[in-house]
């Protein structure tokens, strides 16, 4: 985990590197896959939940997706008022993060949902229990999808001769074949 230090002047500054950095290198680590902490300097209080609002801001803006910008936070905004451990179980399923989610970030968020009171101690194994078997079940149902779209692929290409088909076709088809083998490999 890299942690940053925020100074008085609003700066952030990297300890590692000896430099000032930006929202927009923020962003890149956290591509990157780079866990991050960040720490104001004067009082020591651990700020990362505000730079990554600030930080998700400043990228979406830069995009100039005020809409999709909008709607986002809007949508978790109303979504964290309700009920977290739901949030977070739609938020898993849906792969959002996923590859970054290990066992050890998901139980200190099951930790601080029980410490916040959106999930009793006791509901805690079998809401993780659940989350892992549909995680499982869309992972197999992303797995047979690929099998037939590959099934029906070689079939096609076995009737070559009888049916003319466009390279294009299936160039389109074997990419959102790839692309369901890479989400499913991110499960």
């Amino acid at each position: 985990m890299k942690v940053l230090k925020r100074y008085a002047n609003r700066r952030l500054y990297d300890p590692e590197t000896s430099k000032t950095i930006t929202l927009e290198d923020v962003a890149e680590m956290i591509i990157a896959g780079e866990e991050i902490k960040v720490i104001d300097n004067m009082s020591g209080q651990d700020i990362t939940p505000k730079i990554l609002g600030q930080t998700f801001l400043k990228v979406s803006l830069g995009q100039r997706n005020e809409e999709f910008s909008n709607y986002m936070l809007s949508a978790l905004i109303r979504e964290t008022g309700k009920n977290i451990s739901a949030l977070f179980g739609r938020l898993v399923l849906g792969g959002i993060g996923l590859a970054y989610l290990t066992k050890e970030k998901m139980d200190r968020i099951l930790q601080s949902m029980v410490a916040l009171g959106e999930l009793r101690l006791e509901e805690v194994k079998s809401y993780r229990e659940d989350l892992l078997t549909n995680l499982a079940q869309r992972a197999s149902e992303n797995s047979e999808q690929i099998q037939e779209d590959l099934k029906k692929v070689g079939r096609e290409l076995e009737e070559g001769g009888e049916k003319e088909l466009a390279v294009e076709d299936l160039s389109e088809k074997i990419r959102r074949i790839a692309e369901r083998v890479k989400e499913t490999e991110s499960l």
